[in-house]
C-alpha cells in the first residue's frame, strides 16, 4: 500500500517561463504537501545549447529535481502529465510515469504543457495506460502494488487540475496576462 503519490505538473507562459507544482497525496486523495517554483525563464545560452532537449532539462532536471528536493518525504510514485518532467528519472531514485491528460478536460488559461523530444514506451498497468522513458526499467508490479492502495474513489488525473489551479491562483501575473 502506498504511504503517499506524487503529482508533478509544470506549464509554460510564453512571457514569464515554466512555472511547477508539486502535490503530494496519501492513498485517500488528501494533501500532504504542496510546493510550486518560481517562474523559471531559461536564457538565450541555454535554450541554443539545449535545442530540442531544452523543455527535458528545465521541466524534469531543474523544476522536478528542485520540487522533488523540497518535500519533507518523498512519495513512492510521481505521476506527471507534463511530457518533459520525465527527465526526473535521471536525477532521482522516486519512479515517475507520464499520465497524460484529455485535452478535452484541460482549462483554457494562458499556460500551455510544455512538449518532450524524447521517446517513450507505455506501460499498461491493471486498466491504466502510463509512459515512460525508454530507458527506464519500471517494474509493474511495485506500481500495481502502489495503485491498488489508492481509494477506490481516487481518480488520478484531479490532482493535475488542483496544481494548475494553484499555480494560477500562487501567480496572479499569469491569471492576468
Amino acid at each position: 500500500m502506498a504511504d503517499s503519490l506524487g503529482f508533478l505538473s509544470v506549464r509554460q507562459h510564453a512571457e514569464h517561463g515554466y512555472f511547477g507544482g508539486f502535490l503530494i497525496l496519501n492513498a485517500m486523495a488528501r494533501p500532504l504537501e504542496f510546493h510550486c517554483t518560481l517562474p523559471i525563464k531559461p536564457s538565450r545560452a541555454q535554450v541554443l545549447l539545449y535545442g530540442a532537449t531544452l523543455n527535458d532539462f528545465v521541466c524534469g532536471e531543474q523544476i522536478g529535481q528542485a520540487l522533488l528536493k523540497k518535500s519533507k518525504q518523498p512519495p513512492d510514485l510521481i505521476l506527471t502529465d507534463c511530457p518533459p518532467v520525465l527527465a526526473l528519472n535521471h536525477v532521482s531514485d522516486v519512479t515517475t510515469l507520464l499520465l497524460r491528460e484529455d485535452s478535452a478536460r484541460q482549462p483554457t488559461t494562458s499556460l500551455t504543457t510544455p512538449t518532450s523530444a524524447t521517446p517513450t514506451r507505455k506501460v499498461r498497468v491493471g486498466d491504466q495506460d502510463f509512459e515512460s522513458p525508454l530507458d527506464l526499467d519500471c517494474s509493474t508490479e511495485v506500481i500495481t502494488t502502489i495503485l491498488d492502495g489508492l481509494a477506490s474513489h481516487f481518480e488520478l488525473q484531479e490532482p493535475f487540475q488542483r496544481i494548475v489551479e494553484a499555480l494560477m491562483e500562487a501567480h496572479p501575473i499569469v491569471r492576468a496576462a
